[in-house]
């Protein structure tokens, strides 16, 4: 049976209380060799007093080794450092190995459990848009993450160009990426991200006006 250790138990504290317990014994030994010296021989007060000195000094580290610990748990368990983002290694790991269905069928129990999840929503838009015949689900889940609340513009822009290259290319809707393409004009006017969606609308309305 596995028996837990020191670290087991204390986490990122038990180095410290390791080290509290070395400084403890080291300020033992000099109290106790002060002592010596000055009274050129030893008592049991003398041992007395080099112990109380050495266990107060343990005592003080572990106290700030525990303060220490207390702080690593809640900042780790409570999300109060920079937040986590999930980087969807082992999906990413089976797109490598040529296991496409097999990643997306993994992001797709994931959206399932994780309506409000946006970067499971991405990544599977963007590897079902690899292949034409996935584009409508790849254009549903960029969709869905239009929908977020308090998605961060950024991922907004990415979203919307990415539905309205899917829109142009092959579901072959040039009115409705003309819509997404106005929504990004209206959301972000006077930025580079308005001049270049009137950009795509004008090659739109071109496009439309050369077509037979």
């Amino acid at each position: 049976m596995y028996k837990p250790t020191l670290f087991d138990r204390h986490g990122p504290a038990a180095a410290d209380r390791l080290k509290a317990f070395g400084y403890g014994v080291m300020v033992f030994g000099l109290v106790f060799g002060v002592i010596t010296l000055e009274f050129g021989h030893l008592s049991l007060w003398m041992f007395l007093l080099a112990a109380v000195a050495g266990a107060a000094t343990s005592l003080v580290g572990i106290g700030l080794a525990n303060a220490a610990g207390n702080t690593w748990l809640k900042v780790a368990v409570s999300g109060a450092s920079t937040p986590y983002e999930e980087q969807y290694s082992y999906q990413q790991a089976l797109v490598m190995q040529g296991k496409v269905n097999d990643a997306l069928a993994s992001y797709e129990d994931i959206i399932a459990a994780s309506p409000k999840a946006i970067e499971p929503r991405v990544l599977a838009a963007e590897l079902y848009a690899r292949d034409d015949a996935g584009a409508r689900r790849a254009a549903e889940l960029l969709r869905e993450v239009q929908r977020m609340p308090n998605l961060p513009s950024g991922r907004d822009v990415y979203v919307t160009n990415r539905l309205v290259d899917l829109l142009i290319g092959p579901l072959r809707d040039p009115g409705r990426a003309a819509v997404e393409l106005r929504r990004l004009v209206i959301r972000y006017p006077s930025t580079t991200v308005a001049e270049r969606a009137r950009e795509a609308l004008a090659r739109i309305k071109a496009s439309r006006s050369n077509s037979p």
